[in-house]
């Protein structure tokens, strides 16, 4: 009976083994591409960027089929996107006394490998907000994409490190012209 109970255990031990090497965990800096990072007036304050469930995650996103998503296994960001998000355009800002506060919200962002090697889209909402009586004064959605030079989780992160850039010069483009056409009024 010992010599059956060995030989049982055994072979449910030999059963949890992993067969073969299994591929290690990668970490990727999201490093958008701005244009130019140009300190803008105090007039704006970012708030932090939050971010769609399924994206509010340290996962790199994406999709072989419309209306499917899914997780790189074995990739992942380092931060969360909304947070760099957020940080880039704080960067942008010079601290003080603003009077809107820029509200941004991270729709999606995955990486389109429908198509070989695919695409890196994200799109966000940003909400420009009177800070004095918390009233919002302006609210657009922005969409960029840009091509990923390989199928693969580190040909994502290039598309996205040029998309999130493009994305931010777009978000503070619109919300200076925001600010000006009210303080022209």
């Amino acid at each position: 009976m010992k010599r059956v109970m060995v030989l049982a255990f055994t072979a449910w031990l030999a059963g949890c083994a992993v067969v073969g090497e299994r591929q290690p965990n990668r970490y990727f800096l999201l490093e958008p591409q701005p244009a130019a990072a140009r300190p803008q007036g105090a007039e704006i304050a970012p708030a932090p960027t939050t971010a769609a469930s399924f994206y509010d995650t340290q996962e790199i996103v994406f999709s072989r089929s419309p209306g499917t998503r899914g997780y790189y296994q074995f990739s992942h960001w380092t931060e969360r996107p909304q947070r760099v998000i957020h940080d880039e355009l704080a960067a942008r800002y010079r601290p003080g006394e603003a009077r809107y506060i820029l509200a941004t919200h991270v729709v999606e962002m995955y990486h389109d490998a429908a198509a070989v090697p695919g695409a890196s889209r994200i799109t966000v909402t940003a909400q420009l907000i009177e800070r004095a009586h918390r009233t919002p004064v302006a609210r657009r959605t922005f969409t960029r994409g840009a091509p990923a030079p390989s199928d693969d989780a580190a040909g994502a992160v290039a598309g996205f490190n040029a998309a999130a850039g493009s994305v931010l010069d777009d978000i503070v483009e619109w919300a200076d012209r925001e600010v000006a056409a009210r303080s022209a009024r």
